[in-house]
């Protein structure tokens, strides 16, 4: 009786409001079906509507007025029938922000190299830059919006200043693609408030390590030991590692001058963080020091100059001489989702040991961009005992940067080393030598000065000449190839295992040779860009300077970046050319690349060195490997129906061994309606594709099916299923008898197979509230699985499933909160073993039956904007 009532009284309510509802239309709040119905023309509802939605909303009835085609008998004859509901606690900010809340979650989700660009870009979010103002830089440095797009919106300009929305979209060669992925970004006209934004990030993640660098801080200092304090991992309990914590605070004022400033204090996974935030002592001040960057901007407007103080991040070209960040991104062409942002920006992102800190001084308008950068820093590094007397010591030299995870303390780092050395040397019936190479912290300091001169002639064409030069206090020194294998190499029974593409690593830059000695890196280039209708081209030439003469190109080291992009309304088309010299040893360098620089060397393997933590030059590589190649990239909508919504070829070859690969990969979307998209992904790879015969040929096949219902209110539900093979040539070491003199077997050769499937969704209760997440069972037989989840990539163990969740939810207009858990069981491969070329005299020993792993962590996200 009780919901019947309820029921009643409810309807009641519902049906009765039309008539006690007010007549009057709040143009603040109306549909553009609903200004429509007014009695006014088609033309002058839209005005209305693009006026609110793309400028700004109304304050009074007879801001209509401003608007040309509202001319002062429609306002008398409309005037009755609207109204304008002004909030007080939701002002026009709040509104914009309410409107871009997508967006900004987006943004804010956003990690690692993409975090100090997501800044930038959540600011013009929030505060659009004028598209009657903006130059050619400022606009291109906008998400996916492409050179072709940017030339005909200032071509446009030249003639006539954009009103709204429409008569930008109305530009001629400006594409659909670019005007929607602009439009959040852009405003129309100068509006100075002088007004101060705030906002405070914190960000607390127990995401576990990854399998390699969990696999790497596992391995022994001390072999055939099962003593786990014997590893960095058991001396320091890292299974119960401290999560990653950070804390974000930024503030900036918007004007004729722009202000800016912000802090960023944050300490890694498994970090030491015994600190008394109530008693600022020594320990804590070294401890802020270490783990927190700063940074403060002014930008003159009138004047088109922008000075910045404190960490900051400088990029230029196609990222060949300067880009200072500390992560790799495989394949990043500059266009859609993996441009880069041109300039000197603050930098508030958890790049550390490529950080630049200093000041900069940029000044940019149509004609001419020029900046100069100064930045004086401290660098982790791994040291080498070059001058032989048996430890490591202030005196020694470096071997290359390094980027720790976790970023253990020089006293950490030493105590080890004091507490494995005696084992080693002691043990029996095989000692091992002292570890004579190891990582430091701050032990290389770096004073990093240099400039980018850019002149643009015309609209969409420039020229640039960048160049750096780094001075330090300790010498960069390479051992020789000869002798490489003695300072890496635990057993010399090892010294084999130096291959050819460990070139790679003989071939980094040394301070000091045989033939000059000296305290600096100098790296120069020029940049290009021109832009003709729907083409672009574009491109960087770089070379690091040894022995050639001044001013004479190619007699050093060198690099060159090259492409040319087309961009039609259903179609656009990337070819892009690359070949970096193996000798090209630019630390700031990020330009485009299939793999990370030493992939395939003897740094990879962790097991073979004198100090696994070694390796970390690899595992965390930011740097492009040296490689020859063309890579050719297309979307094509060719039908209402299907897209081609990614289809890209690459062919290289790795400058270290000649080792020549193909890959392609193939999307295609179909959409029978709308809201159904059924997606077919092929993706085919050949490493070593010049030599089927060879020992380190494979070829890996990929195959996804994904069919996605694009539900209402933003809503999505997704079924996917993936099936993987990878070819390879046999180990006929391990399939043949260990016995001297037996008889050698035919082996075919190994194909390994895995599937996975997985059921993804995203649910939005309400506007503020949303919660996605995704349920994935997989089996590997051999094969490594990955999934992309929300902004994170994962890679998956032999066999298992996983879950996951993430709630976000906005309190208020000025409070969100992000809450993410996931849940990971997952199992080894199961392994027979036995010693090289020694036959297994015990039955049953060399067997290690799998591992059983049960992971969960959890994410949180507070983001206050006031």
């Amino acid at each position: 009786m009780r919901i019947i009532i309820l029921s009643f009284l409810i309807s009641i309510t519902v049906l009765s409001y039309p008539v006690f509802a007010d007549e009057q239309l709040d143009i603040n709040q109306a549909s553009l079906g609903e200004i429509k119905s007014l009695p006014i023309s088609e033309k002058q509802a839209e005005d209305i509507y693009y006026y609110r939605t793309y400028q700004k909303y109304f304050d009074s009835i007879y801001e209509l007025r401003k608007i040309k085609s509202i001319d002062q008998i429609t306002l008398n004859k409309i005037k009755s029938l609207i109204m304008v509901h002004k909030f007080t606690d939701f002002d026009e900010v709040a509104q914009r922000r309410d409107q871009i809340n997508y967006l900004l979650r987006r943004l804010a989700s956003n990690e690692g190299s993409q975090e100090g660009i997501s800044d930038l870009w959540e600011d013009l979010l929030i505060s659009p830059t004028n598209i009657n103002t903006a130059t050619f830089h400022e606009l291109l440095n906008m998400p996916v919006v492409t050179p072709p797009d940017v030339r005909a919106i200032l071509k446009q300009r030249k003639l006539s200043k954009f009103s709204d929305y429409r008569s930008m979209r109305r530009s001629p060669e400006l594409t659909h693609y670019g005007a929607t992925n602009l439009k959040n970004y852009v405003t129309y006209d100068s509006k100075i408030d002088n007004r101060w934004f705030f906002n405070y990030r914190f960000k607390l993640n127990t995401m576990p390590y990854s399998e390699e660098t969990e696999e790497l801080l596992r391995e022994s200092y001390v072999p055939d030991s099962t003593n786990s304090k014997f590893s960095m991992w058991g001396r320091y309990n890292l299974d119960n590692a401290a999560p990653e914590v950070s804390h974000k605070f930024r503030a900036r004022m918007e004007g004729w001058i722009n202000l800016e400033f912000g802090a960023i204090s944050f300490l890694s996974k498994g970090e030491n963080r015994d600190l008394n935030f109530l008693e600022f002592d020594d320990d804590f001040a070294a401890t802020i020091k270490d783990n927190a960057k700063s940074s403060f901007a002014i930008n003159v407007k009138p004047i088109k100059t922008k000075l910045t103080f404190g960490n900051y991040r400088a990029t230029y070209g196609q990222g060949l001489v300067m880009e200072n960040t500390d992560y790799f991104d495989r394949r990043r062409t500059g266009f859609g989702y993996g441009k880069r942002v041109l300039g000197i920006f603050s930098d508030l992102s958890p790049t550390e040991e490529f950080a630049l800190k200093g000041g900069a001084v940029e000044f940019n308008n149509d004609f001419l961009n020029a900046s100069f950068f100064y930045s004086e820093d401290k660098k982790d590094a791994i040291v080498w005992d070059s001058n032989e007397n048996n430890e490591i010591d202030d005196e020694d030299d470096i071997f290359y940067y390094v980027i720790s995870k976790p970023r253990f303390t020089n006293e950490e780092l030493e105590s080890s080393e004091e507490y494995f050395n005696p084992l080693r040397v002691n043990l029996q019936p095989y000692p091992l030598p002292k570890i004579l190479m190891a990582p430091r912290r701050d032990v290389l300091k770096e004073i990093l000065r240099g400039g980018h001169l850019e002149v643009s002639p015309i609209i969409g064409t420039h020229f640039g000449i960048t160049a750096y030069e780094s001075i330090y206090d300790k010498h960069f020194n390479i051992a020789s190839p000869d002798s490489l294998e003695n300072y890496l190499f635990a057993d010399d029974y090892d010294y084999d295992k130096i291959k050819m593409n460990d070139s790679e690593i003989s071939s980094l830059y040394s301070t000091k040779t045989d033939e000059y000695e000296r305290n600096y890196r100098r790296v120069y280039g020029f940049d290009w860009q021109t832009t003709i209708k729907d083409f672009s081209f574009q491109g960087e030439f770089a070379e690091l300077e040894i022995d050639g003469k001044p001013g004479k190109l190619g007699d050093d080291p060198k690099a060159i970046v090259a492409s040319g992009y087309f961009n039609f309304e259903n179609l656009n088309f990337l070819m892009l050319y690359r070949n970096y010299d193996l000798e090209f040893d630019n630390p700031y360098a990020r330009p485009f690349a299939e793999h990370e620089r030493f992939d395939g060397t003897i740094l990879e393997k962790a097991y073979y060195l004198k100090n696994p933590l070694v390796s970390e030059v690899y595992y965390n590589s930011p740097w492009s490997q040296a490689e020859e190649g063309i890579y050719i990239e297309s979307r094509y909508k060719f039908h209402r129906q299907l897209t081609l919504t990614k289809a890209y070829l690459d062919m290289w070859k790795r400058k270290s061994d000649g080792r020549r690969s193909v890959r392609f990969q193939g999307e295609l979307d179909y959409r029978p309606i709308y809201q159904i998209s059924i997606r077919l992904k092929q993706k085919l790879q050949t490493n070593r594709c010049e030599d089927t015969s060879a020992r380190s040929v494979s070829k890996t096949s990929e195959t996804t099916l994904k069919f996605t219902s694009y539900l209402t209110n933003r809503d999505k539900f997704s079924l996917e299923y993936r099936f993987n093979k990878v070819w390879m040539a046999p180990y006929t070491s391990l399939s043949n008898s260990a016995e001297p003199g037996d008889a050698i077997i035919p082996t075919g050769n190994v194909l390994n197979h895995g599937d996975y499937i997985a059921v993804n969704y995203t649910h939005n209760f309400t506007d503020d509230f949303k919660v996605e997440g995704s349920f994935l069972f997989w089996n590997g037989h051999g094969i490594s699985h990955w999934d992309w989840e929300d902004m994170e990539i994962d890679f998956m163990g032999s066999e298992g499933m996983k879950y996951w969740f993430t709630i976000y939810d906005r309190i208020s207009n000025h409070l969100a909160i992000s809450f993410k858990y996931k849940v990971k069981h997952f199992k080894d491969e199961e392994l027979y073993l036995r010693k090289y070329n020694d036959p297994d005299e015990v039955e049953g020993q060399n067997y290690v039956p799998q591992t059983k792993h049960n992971e969960s962590y959890v994410r949180l996200q507070i983001d206050w904007n006031f």
